[in-house]
């Protein structure tokens, strides 16, 4: 109906007539009804739509009670949409009946689709109204052949539509100038009707003027709110008017995380009640009972270590349902999944194998030859065999095993003091153009990230050579040091604080395996240096002052520290985490908060074993997704295209899977990442 009254008006505009401001506001919006169209489509499928409770009183008897919400807003507010009065709205009604949360998260789509079914009836209106000025302007130009007979009869019809009045208006504003003239083709017949018609006609005129008026209003309301309804934020509305995020909220840990690991519980807590059978707000009492006897830095703080972590089995007997009920049996399950994995790929190796070696792939039978060639020929597969089907069955894992999300704060206020963190870029120091490039890149990761409590560090060594030092280092060195107290001079801190920027450096020390003098252990071996330096900090940094004899010239790792370059060389105290970027590596906006963000969350907070030599839980290391950037078209290559992946968009939009992440928790370090220093330096 919106597309045929769509037509239909642009027919009329672009023929000249006149069309209404309701009419004017449909023609020049008609884009954002499309496209309204296609979110409802996406955001309400019929599986969700029919999961919804429905209200069994008339006149929306079959419809989902969400969206008797819905329609009353609208019909209240004439389609007006604001926050401040739909949450009180939604509080009022919940005093009687109580939504559940799919249902409030239902709600703006549902919105959409009673403002869309809105603009329907005003725009079926507004077009009926054209079309009654229209036939009017017909029989006007027509009146010689139109009889009373004729014109009573499209009254009748019209006024069926309830627009008769519409009708009558223009043919009485046409003919007024003919009313009465001698000679005229203007019957008394036809006078005598249309002054019985018109006998209401400034009432008639007065009660169109006024539709006239409302219609443009009511449809400037509802496309003005189709518009606020989408860039309204319902995670907040949600959180204000439904009583189990109020319930949360009264967890210190749940307000303090995120938006998305709070949905994630939410979303968590409405799983549980359709499998359990019991009420959002019961099990949301039964999850807040465990939550406040936990102690506030504990990962049984958190709704998710209850929910999906190993308290899941008490959870369950406080509800009084067996774990199954409430998903998969997580303890078995984990047991289970290294067998699993290496059993498929153990016997998709073998049947691979054999079927090669039976002729039945690219290799002729083996079954004449002797027992031991074939049994050294299958050896030798196995190796081959195995990487095909490794990368057969983890692809097969990451298109079917949905992603972790890891839980995060908020840190709506910035990173913590007693949280600090240092990006470094290890690097060679060659030549003072690179010097130049990196100090650069430093810079940019300062002003994509801009955190008060954060320091950026230039981690170098020289480059190999046959000799302790060369004629160039004192130069590229100056040149570093000059350009990172630029930095700090266009960028200061506040008096007392430590600089914003520093470079770490080392002199080369002797080799035997490389018979050559280089930076012990070269990249490794500056992270794992730095790493120890900041876990001995607490022992160093006595009154955080800065002097010359600090924790840089320590006796008991003096051959190997970094070099004492005064206050471009000074580290903040009691840094917590270090991340690590190579020279080539951006870091996009607020992803520095981001990934503190994760890391400081309760559950994934390194926990050691009591001689601290093992990791029980957390992570001592956050290793982000890397994605190639955009290229530009002289860059692209076959290479490119097919490792690089889907460029130009943000990477972290999505949750991608990583096989050994999502089965094992575990991850190889490709040399990029947030390390957390204690539990880093405690497990080398």
């Amino acid at each position: 109906m919106l597309r045929a009254a769509h037509d239909y008006l642009s027919v009329q505009a672009s023929a000249g007539y006149d069309i209404s401001p309701a009419a004017e506001w449909l023609l020049d919006n008609f884009h954002l009804i499309e496209a309204q169209l296609k979110e409802v489509h996406e955001g309400l499928p019929l599986s969700y739509f029919r999961s919804l409770q429905v209200l069994t009183d008339e006149p929306l008897a079959g419809l989902p009670r969400i969206y008797g919400v819905a329609w009353a807003f609208v019909a209240h507010t004439d389609g007006a949409f604001e926050d401040d009065v739909l949450v009180p709205f939604l509080c009022a009604y919940q005093e009687a009946q109580e939504l559940d949360l799919g249902e409030l998260w239902a709600l703006p789509t549902t919105l959409r689709v009673v403002l869309i079914e809105n603009l329907r009836r005003l725009a079926e209106r507004v077009c009926y109204q054209s079309a009654a000025r229209e036939v009017a302007n017909l029989c006007c130009d027509n009146i010689d052949t139109c009889s009373t007979e004729k014109l009573e009869e499209l009254l009748s019809l019209l006024s069926q539509r309830g627009v008769g009045h519409a009708f009558v208006a223009q043919l009485a504003q046409r003919l007024q100038n003919r009313w009465g003239r001698i000679n005229d083709t203007f019957s008394a017949e036809h006078e005598a009707w249309l002054g019985q018609a018109t006998a209401r006609l400034g009432a008639a005129l007065s009660e169109q003027n006024t539709e006239q008026a409302a219609d443009n209003i009511s449809v400037g309301n509802s496309i003005t709110s189709l518009r606020a309804v989408g860039d309204a934020d319902w995670t907040e509305i949600v959180l204000q008017s439904n009583r189990l995020t109020q319930l949360m909220l009264s967890s210190k840990q749940f307000e303090a995380e995120s938006d998305t690991t709070r949905n994630q519980t939410l979303q968590g807590v409405e799983r549980l009640a359709l499998k359990t059978g019991r009420s959002e707000t019961s099990i949301t009492q039964s999850l807040l009972s465990l939550i406040n006897n936990a102690s506030a830095d504990s990962p049984k703080a958190s709704a998710s270590y209850w929910m999906d972590g190993l308290g899941r089995a008490q959870l369950a007997d406080l509800l009084g349902v067996k774990e199954g009920a409430m998903g998969w049996n997580r303890t078995r399950l984990k047991l289970a999944i290294l067998p699993i994995y290496l059993g498929t790929i153990l016997c998709a190796t073998l049947a691979l194998i054999v079927w090669l070696l039976t002729g039945h792939g690219w290799t002729p039978s083996l079954s004449h030859l002797p027992p031991w060639v074939a049994l050294l020929v299958a050896t030798l597969m196995i190796f081959p065999a195995s990487e095909a089907i490794v990368a057969l069955v983890n692809r097969l894992i990451s298109e079917s095993v949905r992603p972790q999300k890891l839980p995060r704060l908020r840190l709506s206020e910035g990173m913590p003091l007693k949280d600090r963190v240092m990006v470094v870029i290890p690097v060679l120091l060659t030549k003072t153009s690179s010097i130049q490039e990196v100090t650069h890149r430093l810079l940019l990761h300062y002003l994509a990230n801009p955190e008060p409590h954060a320091q950026f560090a230039i981690l170098s060594d020289w480059v190999d050579s046959s000799e302790a030092h060369l004629g160039s280092d004192p130069e590229l060195l100056s040149a570093l040091r000059n350009h990172i107290e630029l930095l700090n001079l266009e960028h200061p801190v506040a008096i007392g604080d430590p600089p914003r920027f520093i470079v770490l450096h080392r002199e080369r020390r002797y080799s035997r395996s490389e018979q050559a003098w280089i930076g012990w252990e070269r990249k490794r071996g500056k992270l794992e240096l730095l790493i120890s330096v900041l876990a001995r900090d607490g022992e160093t940094h006595v009154g955080g002052e800065m002097n010359g004899d600090n924790f840089l010239n320590s006796p008991s790792k003096a051959q190997e520290n970094f070099l004492d370059l005064g206050k471009e060389s000074y580290i903040a105290p009691n840094t917590k985490y270090v991340l690590t970027l190579d020279s080539d590596t951006q870091l996009p906006p607020g992803r520095l908060r981001e990934l503190v963000a994760v890391a400081l969350h309760p559950l994934n907070q390194p926990r050691m074993n009591p001689a601290g030599k093992r990791l029980l839980g957390g992570y001592a290391i956050l290793q982000p997704r890397v994605a190639t950037p955009l290229v530009s078209p002289m860059e692209v290559t076959f290479f490119h295209w097919l490792f690089a992946g889907q460029t130009g968009v943000d990477p972290y939009s999505a949750a991608t899977s990583e096989v050994y992440q999502d089965l094992f928790q575990e991850g190889t370090f490709s040399g990029k990442g947030l390390i957390h220093v204690q539990a880093t330096h405690a497990l080398l």
